[in-house]
């Protein structure tokens, strides 16, 4: 299967800015099965390309003259075949499994959690059990927590998803990095991209998110509880981290007043 990503990021200001930045966490990391057949992202200003500290590929664009508007386009095209269950990477880890264990930002967890991973911790415990106890937690976080748009923002915990009951699928993926991590399984936020062209996905105009956890033996293993699977070959990885933030596709900072707006568009088509 092979699929185009066409992904534009626009920042309006109601007053000009002299100068803004804007990373941007786009850039595809590739599973076994996948292949990057073009990859483009554009943006204004001064280029710089770096790694952070959780081992993603990041694009920094810097704009130092007076702008009243940042836009940022990704271009691209990946393919996938064969067929593996979950999908597999041949990195090496660059922080080990315990970190993601940290009980911190957005996916929090507390004793609210507890109810939705009753009677689970001794199982988890053991590596044979784990992957049949996380999808019993994917499917436990899509029974309580409706998938509903305009009821949350990118600055919505883990624990205000799980208290009001509806979310997209970064809300989901909170609540699953919380629950896992209260069980003692070290858990990640991942953002990327999947098909939004299939009505039977739980998919938005915007980049996609799951987590991914440690199984040992399997290392990281991938669980989109949006749609209650594990990423297939569709799914394509950009960015890791604790929760969204760390993992944000774009995100920025100016000098200036007045107000921003954001705008997001991504289609993600299947293409002959």
């Amino acid at each position: 299967m092979r699929l185009s990503v066409h992904h534009v990021t626009r920042f309006t200001f109601d007053q000009p800015s002299g100068h803004s930045i804007h990373d941007v966490r786009l850039t595809p990391k590739p599973a076994a099965a996948q292949r990057i057949v073009s990859w483009r992202i554009d943006g204004p200003g001064k280029r710089s390309d770096w790694l952070d500290g959780h081992g993603n590929q990041v694009t920094t664009f810097s704009v130092a003259q007076q702008h009243d508007h940042v836009e940022i386009v990704v271009h691209g095209i990946y393919e996938y075949s064969g067929a593996d269950q979950w999908l597999r990477y041949a990195e090496t880890p660059t922080l080990p499994a315990p970190f993601w264990l940290r009980n911190t930002g957005l996916a929090r967890h507390d004793a609210g959690f507890d109810p939705l991973i009753e009677g689970l911790a001794k199982r988890a415990a053991e590596p044979t059990e784990r992957v049949a106890v996380l999808h019993e937690v994917m499917k436990r976080v899509g029974q309580r927590v409706a998938y509903k748009t305009g009821v949350s923002t990118v600055e919505t915990t883990a624990a205000e998803a799980l208290a009001q009951g509806a979310g997209v699928a970064q809300d989901h993926t909170h609540v699953f990095i919380a629950c896992c991590r209260r069980l003692g399984v070290p858990a990640r936020y991942v953002s990327g991209y999947l098909r939004n062209d299939d009505p039977e996905l739980h998919v938005g105009r915007t980049s996609h998110s799951w987590a991914e956890a440690w199984v040992p033996g399997l290392e990281w293993v991938g669980f989109d509880p949006a749609n209650d699977i594990s990423p297939r070959g569709d799914s394509l990885r950009v960015a890791v981290g604790l929760d969204y933030r760390d993992a944000a596709p774009v995100s920025g900072r100016r000098v200036g007043f007045g107000d921003a707006k954001m705008s997001v568009e991504a289609a993600v088509r299947v293409v002959d």
